[in-house]
């Protein structure tokens, strides 16, 4: 078998095998591209807020105004906005067996709770089959690794059987006769844009390939001047449920006041100031504050300061910033925004997103084109059949009358 043969029949071989379930990662993906901008056109009000002349509520208020609305649950984490109208969103203390809580947004001068999310579940479940395929976290990233190499190989595989043997001319390699019909016609559509998706695939299956496997990222983080900690053994469930217990103050109890932290990480933040903060809710008066946030103008999403402080003297125990990380710090950073195509911003993420949505095309596309080749082989099977045995019909012979 030649090297092309070879890669010819494994291309078909995963297009019609792992292609069947990467539809399904393409059209989850394509889905979360602009996740934000469809869940506050679908929640007036909630996300968003008219901006009049108030002043926002520091975050003491916010806490205790959502305590006093709901004193049966915990704030976890805080994120406040400094673009005016976008309201504070809080991620809530998991419930008992729960990896994560409730998301909420609060009202930005009282901290009541605003009203529930809607589309929160669908965008859950769509993220939960993206990165997991909905099976259990740990089984299902491999799972998705697997899927994410599979698309590497067909990505680079159909890049090596289109290269030309003689470049005649690059305008041809991208041309699409509009006069081409049928099977021809979808064949090199599936050519042209498989290629020009190529630019996409392979950073998206890289960067999914770095989280699905500890074997790769560890030694990846590492090389990068930022080794992961090693992973504690898991513990067993009751075990967990008495330490939440534990921590978890009692209802009633009176919030942390971070006031004074606050006020020093706003100092802190000078001159560049702040955009986006994320506020980690101490459970005890004593524990440090850890903020993390984003200047007024980031590299992108995941381009973070970490800041911790003290809640009753303000004084600052640790301040990390993004722009004094090292180069292989900084691209740790930028894996995530590199996946979702934001780290070119706004044509990134179109990029990606439509690159997403060619998924479901090319499976689509490469089964007919699979099926058309089969029926194609049939049909010159039988064609081969029937002239072999027209071959070897034996003639009778001709007696004439006088015989």
């Amino acid at each position: 078998m030649t090297a092309r043969k070879f890669w010819t029949q494994l291309h078909w071989l995963l297009g019609i095998t792992a292609g069947s379930i990467l539809l399904l990662i393409g059209l989850t993906g394509a889905t979360l591209a602009f996740r934000q901008e469809i869940t506050e056109l679908i929640n007036p009000g909630v996300l968003r807020i008219e901006a009049p002349a108030y002043r926002p509520a520091t975050p003491d208020t916010l806490l205790q105004g959502f305590a006093a609305a709901e004193p049966e649950r915990r704030i976890a984490t805080l994120t406040l906005y400094a673009e005016p109208g976008r309201t504070p969103k809080a991620i809530l203390e998991p419930a008992p067996g729960e990896r994560r809580g409730d998301v909420i947004y609060l009202n930005p001068v009282t901290g009541a709770p605003l009203a529930d999310v809607k589309g929160a579940v669908f965008f859950e479940v769509a993220e939960s089959l993206h990165r997991w395929l909905l099976l259990p976290r740990e089984p299902g990233r491999v799972v998705t690794g697997v899927l994410a190499i599979g698309l590497l190989v067909l990505a680079l595989s159909g890049l090596y059987l289109r290269w030309p043997r003689d470049w005649k001319s690059v305008s041809d390699w991208w041309r699409i006769d509009r006069k081409t019909r049928g099977r021809a016609l979808l064949r090199r559509l599936h050519l042209v844009v498989g290629t020009a998706c190529l630019a996409a695939y392979v950073p998206v299956t890289l960067t999914g390939i770095f989280w699905a496997f500890d074997g790769v990222r560890d030694p990846v983080s590492a090389w990068l001047g930022e080794p992961r900690p090693p992973r504690a053994p898991a513990k067993p469930m009751g075990e967990k449920m008495a330490e939440k217990k534990a921590e978890k103050p009692s209802d009633g109890a009176p919030v942390v006041a971070i006031d004074t932290a606050w006020q020093a990480f706003q100092r802190a933040a000078v001159p560049g100031g702040w955009s986006e903060v994320i506020v980690r809710v101490p459970t005890g008066a004593k524990a440090p504050i850890l903020f993390t946030w984003l200047d007024t103008s980031p590299a992108h999403e995941r381009a973070r300061n970490r800041t911790t402080i003290k809640a009753q003297g303000g004084e600052i125990v640790k301040d990390e910033r993004y722009n004094a990380k090292p180069a292989g710090g900084r691209a740790l950073a930028a894996i995530y925004p590199l996946h979702m195509g934001t780290l070119l911003g706004l044509p990134g993420r179109i990029a990606m997103f439509l690159a997403a949505l060619m998924l479901p095309a090319f499976t689509i596309t490469g089964w007919w084109l699979y099926l058309g080749r089969k029926r194609l082989e049939r049909e010159a099977a039988m064609k081969r059949l029937r002239k072999a045995a027209g071959a070897h019909v034996p003639v009778a012979p001709v007696v004439s009358a006088g015989d």
